[in-house]
């Protein structure tokens, strides 16, 4: 990872390390939100890192340990966007790890240049989710084909796991990797750090490959998520061009409210085309909606939503792609 994320740019070019979990520290089934190691006949394997999900805190990272009502929050959102969205014939497999508060990352946006202190936060929820996917691979997978999905702070640790694990190939049962809300993902940075172990994704059917958007309405300012040169799929109609989707190919909205747990589901929701020259999705929705992260990150920007609106869409594609999978590489 060089440039791709300005959030975390610095973490790998200092030499000081953030505290790594000891090698039994997901040993413990307490440490994950998910670990469904049973149900050897799911179709395959989710390995699943939850984005930013508290706004304040004591510390600036998301501190779970003996903190009951923010592990609820967190296992509620886990469920909805692995079984909720994806189905129940999958094995999830979600890690606890140090994310950072909505306060910290706001506070270090507004302080950009960064110490290396500040870099530092970031660096542990990326270290952790490397020892959860190793131990993962070593007691859990036995060769079964699996995607990485995440958003926005998990985005990207996932994208951290992929450039740091040389064993997230094809060839082993990576099939995809949905880095969903990945901020600035620019396309000749992402070619440079996986070479060609690990592509972008052009079209609904290759494998080892990773899909990125970031979802907002054709009056918002892209800045704040992507830019020019930044590489977007649109999951409508999964093409990197600007050829427009129509509403007629969405096929699942799926929202879940923590607060309750209920969710709503809605069907043809919206058309959406790709802006390549801002490298961002364009959705056919209102600014000032309910559906904006106006006041976080501006009116227009769906970013809360990256997820939830695509949902039938990236469930009916990862079972594509594993189908394929297993095509291919299935004894």
């Amino acid at each position: 990872m060089k440039t791709i994320i300005p959030l975390c740019l610095l973490i790998l070019f200092f030499s000081g390390c953030a505290v790594a979990p000891q090698s039994d520290f997901y040993a413990e089934r307490n440490n994950w939100v998910l670990c469904d190691s049973g149900n050897p006949d799911a179709e395959y394997d989710v390995f699943y890192i939850y984005p930013t999900l508290e706004g304040k805190a004591k510390t600036p990272e998301m501190e779970w340990l003996n903190n009951p009502d923010l592990q609820k929050k967190i296992s509620g959102f886990t469920q909805a966007q692995t079984y909720g969205v994806l189905g129940k014939n999958i094995r999830a497999f979600a890690p606890y790890v140090h994310q950072l508060t909505y306060q910290s990352v706001w506070d270090i946006m507004s302080k950009r240049p960064l110490s290396k202190a500040e870099w530092k936060h970031f660096e542990r929820g990326m270290k952790e989710t490397v020892a959860a996917f190793q131990y993962y691979l070593r007691h859990y997978n036995q060769g079964r084909p699996y995607i990485l999905l995440g958003h926005s702070q998990g985005s990207m640790d996932l994208y951290y796991l992929i450039e740091h694990c040389p064993e997230i190939k094809k060839e082993n049962g990576f099939v995809a990797a949905y880095l969903i809300g990945l901020p600035h993902a620019k396309t000749a940075e992402i070619k440079r750090d996986f070479g060609s172990r690990v592509k972008v994704a052009q079209n609904a059917d290759g494998l080892g490959v990773i899909a990125v958007w970031n979802t907002q309405n054709a009056e918002a300012n892209a800045s704040f998520m992507a830019g020019k040169g930044c590489y977007c799929i649109n999951p409508l109609n999964w093409r990197t061009d600007s050829v427009p989707a129509g509403s007629e190919m969405h096929l699942l909205a799926y929202f879940y409210d923590y607060r309750d747990g209920s969710v709503k589901t809605q069907k043809g929701m919206f058309g959406a085309q790709v802006d390549p020259e801002r490298g961002v999705l364009i959705v056919d929705l209102p600014s000032n909606s309910v559906w904006d992260a106006k006041g976080f990150m501006g009116k227009g920007i769906f970013h809360m939503n990256d997820v939830w609106f695509f949902a039938g869409n990236l469930r009916a594609n990862a079972e594509h792609r594993v189908r394929l999978w297993k095509k291919e590489y299935k004894k």
